[in-house]
């Protein structure tokens, strides 16, 4: 238990490839910009990282969720033409296995494994697993078969 004034010695921050990665910003996105326009609210806001985008599935208009897989699926490929393929992964111990599996990444297609979830995770981000990975994943087998 912490009292509420922390000190910053207490702050913890993930510097790991993954969390960089998970949280990396794509400023030249243009996938659902039109969809943007209609909602004012997202005006100030910037869907333009893993995790951000993985937020828009969250939403119940139709719209918005086909513009964060646009973008999700957008940012897969950018990563994967930079040389850092990633893939999502949850589950208990997720973190210590990507954490583990992240120490080589020069094995497994230099793939940089990110644990969005430990235990239970909203179904928003399973989903948004599901996209990347499958982007991430037929994007080395179109490499593979060149």
């Amino acid at each position: 238990m912490e009292s509420q004034n922390l000190e910053d010695s207490n702050t913890v921050k993930d510097t790991s490839i993954s969390a960089q990665l998970y949280t990396k910003s794509f400023e030249n996105l243009n996938q659902g910009n039109e969809v943007f326009i209609k909602y004012p609210e997202f005006k100030s806001s910037t869907f333009c990282s893993l995790i951000s985008c993985s937020f828009l599935l969250s939403y119940k208009e139709a719209d918005l969720q086909i513009a964060g897989e646009q973008r999700l699926i957008g940012i897969a490929t950018q990563l994967y033409k930079e040389g850092n393929p990633v893939y999502l992964v949850s589950g208990l111990d997720s973190s210590i296995e990507a954490k583990k599996k992240n120490e080589n990444l020069n094995d497994d297609n230099h793939i940089v494994y990110i644990s969005y979830g430990e235990c239970i995770s909203p179904k928003f981000l399973s989903r948004a697993a599901d996209i990347i990975n499958k982007q991430t994943l037929s994007l080395i087998k179109q490499e593979s078969s060149k």
